[in-house]
């Protein structure tokens, strides 16, 4: 707020947008004209008691925040150059605040976890674990392991 040079990151999931004081500070930003942050938003549709759109739909969730006047940056959240790009990016957005939603598959590369709600927050036993490393080695078999 005191406008020093500097830039402020700030990771959410989804899930958490159901909180009120998400919705505040999404409308308290912009209009305090803090526009040295860039917010990314884990988009990957879950959270602990399900997928979100069931639980609370927050569709379309970029025209919301555009509304409050944030500059909105969609990426795929699995892509590494995407992330970069999207906060060097963000850097150059002077005006307003930079909101990315890094839309990401909850679980990917694991084949028994991918877009399953009910990993969130679980572990898995030492089968699961061994089977969950065998997948990420390989990348789900496209490639051998070791």
């Amino acid at each position: 707020m005191d406008e020093k040079r500097f830039r402020t990151y700030c990771i959410t999931g989804d899930g958490e947008l159901q909180e009120g004081q998400i919705w505040e500070a999404a409308m308290f930003i912009p209009n305090k004209k803090i526009n040295n942050l860039t917010w990314i938003i884990d988009r990957n549709n879950i959270q602990i008691d399900g997928n979100t759109e069931d639980v609370m739909p927050l569709e379309n969730l970029r025209e919301k925040l555009e509304s409050f006047n944030w500059y909105v940056i969609e990426i795929d959240g699995h892509n590494i150059e995407e992330i970069i790009n999207s906060c060097n990016m963000a850097k150059s957005v002077t005006q307003r605040p930079t909101v990315v939603i890094a839309h990401t598959i909850p679980g990917k590369g694991v084949k028994f976890m991918e877009y399953k709600f009910e990993w969130h927050g679980k572990p898995p036993n030492k089968d699961q674990a061994r089977e969950s490393l065998k997948d990420l080695r390989s990348l789900a078999g496209k490639i051998e392991s070791i």
